[in-house]
């Protein structure tokens, strides 16, 4: 006999636990009902908890506080089109610098045999030479 009055009880506090947790306070602006510190939203969350126990639905008990406070008590939530357009757009911007950061990463480096004003010359001595210079720096030194 006990057990559905506890039962319907509970599903009255979990209701309230969500609405009190989702819906904003008229009394503190910018935060939740169970956020807010004033004596105001915890009469709010009373006459919620006892809609909840009278056997009111979660949309009937919210619309009926937006009735008495306004729609600003369901807060902002953003269209899924701003979203995803949000999303899309970062995705683009992102693809768009990294192809342009490849381009001048590759523009910056020097391809070899340009150096020199473009005249076919080789960009510096070759390995013959190289080897050469080597010999001549290890006679002068002694080894």
């Amino acid at each position: 006999m006990w057990a559905p009055d506890k039962k319907a009880d509970r599903e009255a506090e979990e209701l309230l636990s969500e609405l009190s947790g989702d819906l904003m306070s008229p009394f503190c602006p910018g935060r939740t009902i169970a956020a807010c510190p004033s004596s105001q939203a915890r009469k709010l969350e009373e006459r919620i908890l006892a809609e909840a126990k009278s056997g009111k639905s979660r949309d009937e008990i919210e619309q009926s506080l937006v009735e008495d406070y306004g729609k600003d008590i369901i807060g902002y939530r953003p269209p899924p089109s701003l979203l995803i357009t949000t999303v899309v757009g970062g995705t683009l911007a992102l693809s768009l610098l990294i192809v342009m950061g490849r381009r001048w990463v590759r523009r910056a480096k020097p391809v070899p045999g340009t150096a020199g004003g473009g005249e076919g010359r080789a960009a510096g001595p070759s390995i013959a030479e190289l080897d050469a210079l080597e010999d001549a720096l290890d006679d002068e030194d002694g080894f």
